[in-house]
């Protein structure tokens, strides 16, 4: 395949010549020697060095395509080297990815001749060069693979051959040295100095090919040493982005980890000045349980300062969907490994790296400062579609009012090749240039590999020359440390909106439905054992790796390959059983009495019918207490018609199509605008090339299919009036049950889905009678508010937004919730509430969302400015109160303040305590007093990492609004 080198360094197709050029000059780098020869096993699945059958190889031929992608193979390459050749290099050549092991299975190098950006065009074009010691005979053990092409699982793994060859250093360096400048040439905008260069080049390829390399060289040496004038400098680190699992499977992730951290390694030993970062802790972990000496290189280079650990949580998780909880133990699981490996302090664990994600939550600086982090840097809002994010260094002031410093490198890419059009693309593209630096990152990325070649001999010849900014090898957090002392004059509130990737709210809903329920599960479990005085961290420590592994930015969002989505849902599902079982265990060691008991493991005091079996009892329990369920007397106020259902506190009406066209509450105030709960199914065109990613942001302006109802009928049940509905549309078939409870003023959808379209979306839509000009949406920690108009193009670009277990919208008269147990996409604009329920990509799965899906939801009407109801009504959707044989438990903890919410009891990290998690949730001011049915001799206010700040006093909690309270509580 043609190496697209005119597409890489801007050079256009009309530059033929130039790229013959550049060809020429690189087939003369390496002389061939000796062929190795090359014997295979092949696999589906990795098979570990230590079990290889060395008797199973067979030969292979150069040339020979072995295995499709993701197939796996050992190739094993022997040789001599030809007598009286000095500095030999061993060249390997193949279409994928491959770890190079000795005979011996110590790690040596790894190869990659996939289409990065960064890697092309490399100097041995289709081969790599292995550092290797190539004294004598030669035995290699490459473990490949071929992980698909660019984006698309395309292609299949080659072997090109492998050869000892020699190389010519003096035209390697002019190789490079025509590189750098033939990209400066092409991206300057100074037309003196671009034709300065044009004769350089020109003068330096007519010696080159009158076979005078040194002479070529001595052309371009004036324009290489004309030093930069410009004042503005570049700090630049090493990266190889890694996707956790993305177009690969984890297992693959695994061994480009291995990859990446053995190539950084071996730069740094033969770079002086090479300074390479890494950011997710969870791969460091695979590197010691698999390869443990090549992770005792990684701790020395850290201890040496030559890799510098970017951010503190496990994985580089998605913000948008999970729990606030979830993202404080991103950071305390992330934080204490690299305590513990690497003995990194706090001061050294400042910066969050979230280059890839697909926008940030509105409660994330509060987050971040509350778990040690105060610089923040990201690249994703480059990637708006609609509006250009006009900051590139700014402080983000979260909804509590805490503040971070952000740098966003400004060229918009954590994958910069480093080359001339970058440095004076970001330079173009950076509002905050006057400040006179900024971060550049560069290397290949998204599936790993760091910088190879190509970015080093670039970016070293790019330290200062003229017409370039300069460019110095630095650390991130040295950047933010200079960055924090200049003026950065601007502060934006609120989340950082992604105006794209949309779609990632709902794709893969099972994935959803399982994280939200593994949440709970764990919340649940985590509070019964400090109840139980049961030490859950050891039985917890790999759940929670698991929980927030698959929180990454491409699983948790559904924008990964089928197979990461089926593996992610098997772990959940084991993870859903072991915590079910523990959960078991825990419940059993409390006190017993007679009858059966109500558990409750919410902030909030419950009375509400529970079924058990076939008969209904009533419950009136405490905060994380249990009760005594009573017999439920008869609801004669429960009735139903035709197409009514009423529990005396709302009276529903339904329309032809199973949607509710009247909704009328015990004072005869209507709330169902026009319409409640039509379900429709809108067209959700194929977006290239991020189907499972986006939405288009005009798909509403086409009117939707209204599923046709074809069934419907009414019953009560115990303390419930039912009606259950039936829709069927050509490839989905909808169960409904519409339920309202006596005593009660939501209604609930309980919903199957049998869902096989394809690029189409399944929404339920309300429009109620009370609406106002903004909705508030619940976050982690605490609600946002987004406007519900749309009167200009940011307005307008932000169609469809994340909330988690409800949103809500108020005017003067009213208002009017729609709660969750799983979902997060949702539409609040003029009028309307649409709840995006399934969606149906085909891109990077075909088969995403197809099949059978089960899931909540509810309205509930309020009284205007009592948020109070919507969250407690919130929590009790998803947090079902659960049935116990008699269990005794007073209200472990509680607090006066109904908007103040007990968000987590925990064992402490250092099993010295219990942990509380509180946090204010109206977004008001104010002061409660936290009481706890046993005695604790200290109270200590801690960060969210659980470092003590000071004393607490129980008695007086004062919260800001929005504000996270972390309470240690000591014996």
């Amino acid at each position: 395949m043609r190496e697209f080198a005119e597409f890489l360094f801007g050079l256009s197709v009309k530059e033929p010549r130039e790229y013959r050029r550049l060809m020429r000059i690189r087939g003369r780098i390496f002389t061939r020697l000796a062929p190795l020869r090359a014997e295979i096993v092949r696999s589906s699945e990795p098979i570990p060095f230590d079990e290889l059958d060395r008797s199973a190889f067979r030969p292979l031929r150069a040339g020979a395509a072995w295995g499709s992608t993701f197939d796996c193979a050992w190739l094993r390459i022997t040789g001599e080297v030809p007598a009286g050749v000095t500095d030999p290099v061993v060249m390997l050549g193949i279409r994928g990815e491959g770890l190079v092991h000795s005979n011996t299975g110590e790690l040596l190098d790894s190869v990659s001749t996939v289409f990065q950006q960064g890697d092309l065009p490399h100097s041995g074009g289709r081969f790599r060069p292995i550092q290797v010691d190539t004294t004598g005979s030669i035995e290699l053990f490459a473990d490949v693979t071929y992980n698909g092409f660019i984006l698309y699982e395309v292609g299949r793994t080659a072997y090109h051959g492998a050869f000892v060859a020699s190389r010519d250093d003096d035209t390697y360096a002019l190789y490079y040295d025509y590189l750098t400048l033939l990209g400066l040439a092409n991206a300057t905008d100074d037309s003196v100095l671009e034709a300065e260069l044009r004769r350089a080049l020109r003068d330096s390829f007519t010696n080159f090919a009158r076979d005078d390399v040194a002479g070529a060289r001595r052309s371009l040496a004036p324009s290489l040493a004309a030093e930069s004038e410009s004042v503005f400098e570049y700090s630049a680190i090493g990266h190889g982005h890694l996707d956790m699992a993305w177009l690969w499977p984890l297992r693959e992730t695994r061994r480009k980890a291995a990859r990446t951290y053995v190539r950084a390694l071996n730069t740094i030993e033969r770079r002086a000045e090479y300074i390479y970062g890494t950011s997710q802790p969870q791969q460091m972990l695979w590197m010691k349980q698999r390869h443990p000496a090549l992770f005792e290189r990684l701790k020395k280079a850290v201890a040496d300062g030559r890799v510098e650990i970017q951010g503190s949580f496990w994985v580089e998780p998605d913000t948008n969907l999970p729990s606030g909880e979830s993202l404080v133990r991103q950071a305390i699981v992330g934080r204490r490994f690299l305590r513990q490996e690497f003995g990194l302090t706090d001061e050294q664990l400042r910066l969050c790296w979230l280059p890839d994600t697909f926008g940030y939550n509105g409660n994330l600086p509060q987050i971040l400062k509350g778990s040690g982090m105060d610089w923040f840097q990201t690249i994703k809002l480059a990637w708006n579609k609609v509006n250009d994010f006009p900051h590139r260094s700014f402080h983000w002031q979260g909804i509590d009012g805490s503040s971070v410093l952000v740098h966003m490198p400004p060229e918009g890419d954590y994958n910069s090749r480093g080359a001339a059009d970058n440095l004076l693309t970001g330079l173009a593209k950076y509002p905050e240039k006057a400040l006179g630096t900024a971060l550049l990152v560069y290397g290949s990325g998204d599936g790993g590999g760091g910088p190879n070649e190509i970015h080093h001999e670039v970016t070293t010849r790019e330290r200062s020359l003229r017409g370039l900014p300069k460019v110095v090898q630095s650390t991130a957090s040295d950047f933010f440390r200079r960055l924090e002392k200049l003026d950065v004059t601007h502060t934006h509130a609120g989340e950082l909106y992604l105006e794209t990737h949309q779609g990632t709210y709902t794709t893969q809903g099972q994935i959803k439905r399982h994280n939200r329920l593994v949440e709970r599960k764990l919340h649940n479990v985590e509070a019964l054992a400090v109840i139980t005085g049961d030490d859950s961290r050891p039985v917890l420590e790999e759940h929670w790796r698991e929980v927030l592994l698959n929180q990454f930015h491409d699983i948790i969002p559904g924008s990964s390959i089928a197979r990461v989505n089926r593996e992610a849902i098997e772990t959940y599902e084991r993870i859903e059983g072991e915590l079910d079982a523990y959960a078991d265990t825990l419940v059993a060691k409390l006190p017993t009495g007679a009858g059966q008991t109500a558990l409750n493991l919410t902030s909030f005091p419950r009375s509400e019918a529970i079924k058990v079996g076939e008969e209904w009892f009533r419950a009136e329990v405490e905060p994380y207490a249990t009760a005594s369920i009573t017999p439920d007397a008869p609801h004669p106020e429960l009735a139903f018609t035709a197409d009514t259902l009423s529990n005396g506190l709302l009276t529903l009406r339904f329309g032809a199509s199973g949607e509710i066209v009247s909704c009328v509450d015990a004072s005869g105030v209507e709330h169902a605008g026009d319409g409640l709960n039509r379900l429709v199914v809108h067209k959700d065109p194929y977006v290239w090339p991020f189907n499972a990613w986006d939405i288009k942001v005009d798909y509403f302006e086409k009117a939707p299919r209204t599923l046709p109802l074809t069934a419907s009928s009414s019953f009560v049940d115990g303390a419930t009036v039912v009606r259950h509905q039936t829709y069927r549309g050509r490839k989905v078939t909808v169960e409904q049950r519409v339920k309202l409870e006596a005593g009660d003023d939501v209604v609930r959808f309980s919903t199957t889905v049998d869902w096989h379209e394809k690029h189409h979306m399944l929404r339920a839509e309300f429009r109620p009678t009370h609406y106002g000009a903004t909705a508030k949406s619940e976050i982690q920690f605490g609600h946002i508010d987004r406007v519900t108009t749309e009167n200009d193009s940011v307005e307008r670009a932000q169609f469809e937004t994340c909330a988690h277990k409800w949103i809500a919208t108020e005017n003067t008269s009213g208002g009017f919730a729609l709660l969750n147990d799983s979902k997060y996409g949702h539409r609040a604009k003029k009028g309307l509430i649409s709840l995006n329920l399934l969606r149906a990509p085909t891109y990077p799965d075909k088969t995403a969302d197809r099949g059978l899906h089960h899931f909540t939801y509810a309205f509930t009407p309020f009284e205007t400015g009592d948020l109070a109801k919507v969250v407690r009504e919130g929590y009790r959707l998803n947090y079902p109160l659960r049935v116990t044989e008699g269990s005794i438990l007073d209200s472990f903890a509680r607090v006066d303040d109904p908007g103040v919410i007990i968000e987590t009891i925990k064992v402490a990290e250092s099993g010295g305590g219990v942990v509380l998690r509180l946090y204010e949730s109206l977004g008001h001011p104010t002061i409660t007093a936290l009481r706890l049915d046993r005695a604790y001799t200290t109270a200590t206010l801690t960060n969210l990492i659980e470092a003590p700040i000071g004393a607490a006093d129980l008695e007086r909690l004062e919260f800001r609004p929005f504000e996270i309270k972390t309470i240690l509580l000591g014996d």
